[in-house]
């Protein structure tokens, strides 16, 4: 008998399923970057049709100034040692080069690489030309418990990233970018008894992992890598106590964090370990054509999580 809540200690503590989203995004993002799965920009880069990907420009939004500039495709790649991807040394404007990650002489920045964008320390004209080489996550994933659907859903990715009123002027922070997965945890859960004797239980929780593609094939090629992944086991994180010790790779600028660690830097270490993961089942639930250019399919993961 018991007069107070097994397994948790205090309100707000973080249990595995209050983590799996987070956790379920850093193993896709570092599962798919061993797998190559990121474009290199360079001077130039031209895209089907002709847009330059390397020129960044001046973010069109009312709560930023001209200090501001992002590149066509976010999320660029900032861990090392996985591939080849480019590390960005730094960025021209106006033909002058200017290293990262601070800038110098007058015009001094920082890099967010979440946002793809640079943060100049003064107002540059937005009749500039600012240029940078630089590779980005060619599939981005998103934890629906942070993405409301009022994001925009960014269609036709490889055209013009610079046109005024299409869908590369919505800003960064507010557009889905294709191909994406977003991971949506659903109310479908049940426990199973660990052992005799004990009342600790194993967890089984389905999610949904939500495909968006530009094109059938690419969604097809999403729903085998995901399907693949029965029988996988992963890890799951204390994602509280790795943030509290201020390990995690980028701050809340989206700038490198000196003291922060990589997913494959930290992914086996007993300090940060709270559950361990079995993808017991995946299995396509859904495909749909939303228009002539968005196809969607829907993986149901069913995950027994233990310690």
């Amino acid at each position: 008998m018991s007069s107070t809540f097994l397994y948790t200690n205090k309100i707000g503590q973080r249990g595995a399923i209050s983590n799996l989203e987070d956790n379920l995004k850093r193993f896709l993002d570092w599962s798919f970057l061993n797998i190559n799965s990121y474009i290199d920009v360079k001077i130039p880069t031209s895209g089907l049709y002709s847009n330059d990907f390397h020129k960044l420009k001046a973010v069109s939004d009312p709560s930023q100034t001209t200090k501001v500039w992002e590149s066509p495709r976010k999320d660029w790649v900032y861990e090392t040692g996985v591939g080849s991807p480019i590390e960005i040394s730094g960025l021209y404007l106006n033909n002058t080069f200017l290293p990262a990650p601070t800038g110098s002489g007058n015009y001094g920045y920082t890099i967010d690489y979440r946002l793809g964008r640079i943060n100049f320390n003064r107002v540059v004209s937005s009749t500039s030309k600012v240029e940078m080489e630089y590779s980005y996550r060619y599939l981005q994933t998103y934890k629906a418990n942070e993405s409301s659907w009022w994001k925009e859903v960014q269609q036709y990715t490889y055209s013009s990233p610079v046109k005024p009123n299409g869908d590369n002027s919505i800003t960064a922070n507010h557009r889905m970018q294709l191909p994406a997965i977003m991971i949506e945890t659903i109310p479908r859960n049940y426990q199973i008894p660990s052992e005799l004797g004990s009342s600790e239980n194993h967890i089984v929780q389905d999610v949904f992992l939500h495909i968006f593609a530009e094109n059938p094939t690419i969604r097809s090629n999403l729903i085998d890598i995901l399907l693949a992944q029965k029988d996988n086991y992963i890890y799951l994180h204390d994602i509280t106590k790795i943030t509290k010790d201020n390990k995690n790779p980028l701050d809340k600028y989206g700038q490198i964090n000196p003291s922060g660690q990589y997913y494959g830097q930290i992914y086996d270490n007993p300090t940060y370990i709270q559950n361990q993961c079995h993808i017991i089942n995946s299995t396509l639930s859904e495909m749909n054509n939303l228009s002539n250019n968005l196809f969607n399919a829907i993986i149901r993961w069913s995950l027994q999580i233990f310690k």
